[in-house]
This record gives structure tokens, C-alpha cells and sequence, in this order.
């Protein structure tokens, strides 16, 4: 018997020596990539005139503020025009342009309109600005080597580049392989009908679109962890989104004398269910696999081991990843982050009904509907209602081997020879989805390269971009737009 055990036990041990020396040779086989080049010559010029652009255009308070003046507003859209129009004028001069409310869309006619088309998107407004800033929000001071308020990285900074790669062109007498389109929403961070109504106009023009470039995507630092340096990431696919309250309902009454499972509790309940137990589904799609698969050569060997072996470690990594970055778990999953509360009106009366919202991000492998039927079945366990205020499921998938995607990726490369390279899962949401169903390759990319402080000051305080990464960024719309005739 002592004999078997022994054996059964060499054996398994034998295994393990197999399958550890077979992950060993994986992880040593993905090592050899070329070492990142330096960063190429800023060209100064080019940065400080998009800087003085971009300083002008943040002095717009381009916020759609629920309790603000629509005329106010609208003065704010058009101080924005004006800004692009007295730096960029010869954009303006060529370029058709068509305003829908306060979104915008311009024209760069080619002597080839038969060919599918081009769109370059950045939105024009902005989210409010609050608390104390180190320089004022809406100054466009430029400060330190960086313009600083809020929009200048998310996004006027990529329109601003966008402009500015146009501008030289025309000056140059450049005549573009296609018709190329610049898209400006006015109201993307509040989801509004800008960017649908711009695609329904180029869909009743008859446009046929070949690439689509939006935001989502940029070249971040340390984008998964084990990772260090910069990192072009581009976004292949969008997640979907939902905003779904939950309500439950009691017969009220003094709080002197509170029932068991009140709404309160009952909703506290449920909330810490779907904190604790989520009822998604962790899984390594087929878009994280080629994330992985591009970022793993760079990570330190103990990572490298892992994250190049995924036939053998993908549950390790389903249930490690989450706790070393919100943003890589999710990739994994659908999401759903409580973000609202509503109940009584006076601290000393139960509500006879309290709610609570929620914002659901699905993913590719649960969409919508499977997502919102799994939270309203765990939702039901404590006699709560649901309802779905707004949702749209997952957009769809690029395919990383057409040629649209790896002409953006070559100029990645090209442009940003000092970074690594990787497509990537969108968590957040951008107007690019409102075109993934009349173009194929929607990809999410803003060329600027902005440290970690830079990337949380989206939405958060002291925005602000590098003055030579808006350089950088208008020469790689520069070379885009030179280059299409590889695509067109």
C-alpha cells in the first residue's frame, strides 16, 4: 500500500515538474521584444500653438449643468467655436461644418468621395468643475510645462490636436485620400444626443465610414499591475451601461418604533449581497487575452509566468486580479457600483418608500439582459423593485487584425516609440458606441500621453496635459491623416 502511495505520489510530483518547466519556457519564450526606443524631438513650435489653442478653448465653460441657463450654455458653446475659429482659420475656411444645437461636425472634402470615410471624435463639454484647485478651473493657465483646467485632457485636448494636425496640413496644400470628418459632441458626459444626431446625419448624407477614432484609450502609465513605463492602450470594445434603482416599499410610520426589514434594511441587505457575493461571471475574454497576451513580455518573471500561461492560471488570476485593481476586475465582469439613495423626507419618519440606483457596467460574455435579469433576481430575495432608467448593451468588437486597427497600431508604434503597445477593454463609457453600428473599426484612442496624477485629475482636480503631449498628439493626427491612403 506504502509502495502505491509513493508511486501515485512521484507521479503527480512528476507532473508538476512537467507543467512547471512547460510554464517556465512560456514565460521565458515571450521575453524577447525589442527594447522601447527614446521618445522623438518635441517640436516646439507646433506645441505652443496648441497649447495657446487648447488655453483658449478650456476658458469656455462648456458644462451642461442641470440647473444652468440654457442661454448661458449655448453663449459658452459658441465662445468654444469662436476659440477654434481664431486659431485654427484656415480649418474653418476649408472644412464644411454643420452645427446641431451645439455638437459640431466639419467636412475635410477629398477629390475621392466614393471612398469610405474617416471620423475623428472629441467632445466639447466638460463635467463641473468643484473644490479647490491650484490654479482656477476655467483660466487655461499654462503653467509648468502643462496647460491646466478642466477638458484638457477629457477631451478638448485631443480636439485641440485634432485642429491643429488639420491646420498644418491645409497650410501645407495637403489634399487628403478621403472625405475626413471631425466630430464634436456638446453633450457626451451627460449621454446626450449630440453624437447619435452627427451619426444620423452622415447615415442620411449616405457616408460610409472606413475608421472611426474617439476617446477611451490613451498612452497611460502602469495600466495593469506588474507593468512600469507608458503604455499606448487601444480600446477595441466598450462595455455596456445601465442606471437601474432599486425600491422597496413598508407602511411607513414614527421611527420611535421601527419594524424588522424596514426598506433601509432591507436595501442594506441587498446591497452588501452584491458587494460581497456579485452574481456576474469572471471570465478572460478574448479581448483581455490579447491585452494580456501584449503586456505579459514586459512584466517581471513571477507575472510573466502567470499571465503568459493562461490555460493553467486563469483561475488564479480570476480571483487575484480583482484585489490588486478595480479597473483590471472590470475587465472581468459585468460591474454594478450603488451611486444614489432616496427615502424619507424627515429623520424621524420611516419611509414608505426608499430606493437605492445603481450604475451597471455589462461585459461581453454577460450583456444586458442576462445582467439585469441576474441583479433582479437577487434583488427579488429582499421584495425589491426594479427598474432599468436607461441601459444600452456592450458595443461590438474590433477586429485587431484588420487593417484599420493595425494602421493605428503601426502609428502607435511609430509615434510613441518609448511606449509599449496593447488593445484593451473600455470600462467607461465615450460617444464612439453610437458608431460601432455603421463602422466596423470604432477604436478608442486619444494620442496624449499623461502620467497617473494627470489621468486621475479626469473629472477630479487640477486637470491638466502636457504641453509637449499635445505636441505629440497633433503629429500623430498629422501622420494619421497622411497615412490613410493605406487604408482608403
Amino acid at each position: 500500500m506504502v509502495e502505491i502511495i509513493v508511486c501515485v505520489l512521484s507521479g503527480l510530483l512528476g507532473v508538476l515538474v512537467i507543467l512547471l518547466g512547460i510554464c517556465c519556457v512560456r514565460a521565458v519564450a515571450v521575453k524577447n521584444r525589442k527594447p522601447y526606443a527614446a521618445a522623438p524631438p518635441v517640436d516646439g513650435a507646433r506645441s505652443k500653438k496648441a497649447a495657446e489653442a487648447l488655453s483658449d478653448m478650456i476658458k469656455a465653460q462648456t458644462v451642461n449643468a442641470p440647473d444652468a441657463d440654457p442661454e448661458v450654455v449655448r453663449g459658452e458653446f459658441e465662445k468654444h467655436r469662436k476659440a477654434l475659429e481664431a486659431h485654427f482659420p484656415l480649418t474653418h475656411k476649408v472644412c464644411e461644418r454643420t452645427l446641431i444645437n451645439d455638437a459640431m461636425l466639419l467636412h475635410w472634402k477629398s477629390k475621392h468621395p466614393e471612398r469610405a470615410a474617416v471620423v475623428l471624435m472629441a467632445h466639447s463639454d466638460v463635467v463641473p468643475a468643484t473644490g479647490r484647485w491650484q490654479y482656477p478651473p476655467f483660466s487655461g493657465e499654462i503653467a509648468d510645462g502643462a496647460v491646466r483646467g478642466r477638458g484638457a485632457v477629457d477631451t478638448k485636448g485631443s480636439l485641440c490636436a485634432i485642429f491643429q494636425a488639420v491646420e498644418e496640413l491645409l497650410a501645407e496644400g495637403f489634399e487628403p485620400p478621403c472625405d475626413i470628418y471631425i466630430e464634436s459632441s456638446d453633450n457626451e458626459e451627460i449621454s446626450g444626443p449630440g453624437a447619435p444626431s452627427m451619426r444620423d446625419e452622415l447615415t442620411k448624407r449616405g457616408v460610409k465610414l472606413r475608421l472611426v477614432l474617439d476617446e477611451g484609450g490613451a498612452v497611460v502609465t502602469s495600466p495593469l499591475p506588474g507593468l512600469n513605463g507608458y503604455y499606448a492602450m487601444l480600446g477595441i470594445v466598450e462595455k455596456g451601461f445601465a442606471n437601474v434603482r432599486f425600491t422597496a416599499r413598508s407602511a411607513g410610520g414614527h421611527a420611535s418604533a421601527p419594524p424588522r426589514n424596514s426598506p433601509f434594511a432591507r436595501l442594506a441587505a441587498f446591497i452588501c449581497e452584491m458587494e460581497k457575493r456579485p452574481p456576474f461571471k469572471r471570465q478572460i475574454s478574448p479581448p483581455m487575452r490579447r491585452m494580456i497576451s501584449a503586456l505579459a513580455p514586459d512584466m517581471g518573471f513571477p507575472m510573466r509566468l502567470i499571465m503568459s500561461n493562461l490555460w493553467l492560471f486563469s483561475p488564479l488570476i480570476k480571483a487575484v486580479v480583482p484585489r490588486l485593481s478595480p479597473v483590471a476586475s472590470a475587465m472581468l465582469s459585468t460591474t454594478c457600483a450603488f451611486t444614489m439613495s432616496e427615502g424619507s423626507q424627515a429623520a424621524n419618519v420611516l419611509p414608505e418608500t426608499a430606493s437605492v440606483t445603481a450604475n451597471m457596467r455589462f461585459i461581453m460574455h454577460q450583456t444586458m439582459v442576462p445582467s439585469i435579469e441576474a441583479v433582479k433576481k437577487a434583488a427579488a430575495k429582499y421584495g425589491l423593485e426594479t427598474e432599468v432608467l436607461y441601459a444600452h448593451d456592450c458595443s461590438s468588437i474590433v477586429d485587431t487584425g484588420s487593417d484599420e486597427y493595425r494602421f493605428v497600431s503601426r502609428l502607435a508604434g511609430e509615434l510613441f516609440p518609448d511606449a509599449g503597445q496593447s488593445p484593451y477593454i473600455m470600462v467607461g463609457g465615450t460617444d464612439a458606441r453610437h458608431f460601432s453600428e455603421v463602422c466596423p473599426a470604432v477604436i478608442r484612442f486619444s494620442p496624449l500621453m499623461v502620467n497617473k496624477p494627470q489621468l486621475d485629475s479626469i473629472h477630479g482636480l487640477d486637470e491638466n496635459i502636457d504641453v509637449t503631449a499635445l505636441g505629440r498628439a497633433a503629429g500623430f493626427y498629422r501622420r494619421l491623416i497622411e497615412g490613410l491612403a493605406d487604408i482608403c
